[in-house]
């Protein structure tokens, strides 16, 4: 288990955030195995608190990982 990358956060990291500024686009993921340098990793308190830039997007990828198995449950 990792810490939260905001300063002096020493909860556990539950989401990660990933910023894409070209398009202006804030992708929410689950925690990957190995840390990515370019990927903020926040725990529950701070991820209630996030907001993102005003006029930018939330991407929740956390969603896309359940799709697969949506074909195995309609029969």
């Amino acid at each position: 288990m990792r810490s939260c990358t905001r300063s002096g956060c020493r909860e556990t990291a539950h989401i990660s955030l990933t910023f894409q500024y070209n398009t202006s686009v804030v992708w929410i993921n689950h925690i990957e195995e190995e840390r990515d340098l370019h990927v903020y990793e926040l725990c529950d308190k701070h991820w209630q608190r996030f907001a993102p830039p005003n006029g930018w997007t939330l991407d929740d990828r956390r969603r896309a990982e359940v799709l697969p198995f949506v074909h195995r449950l309609a029969g």
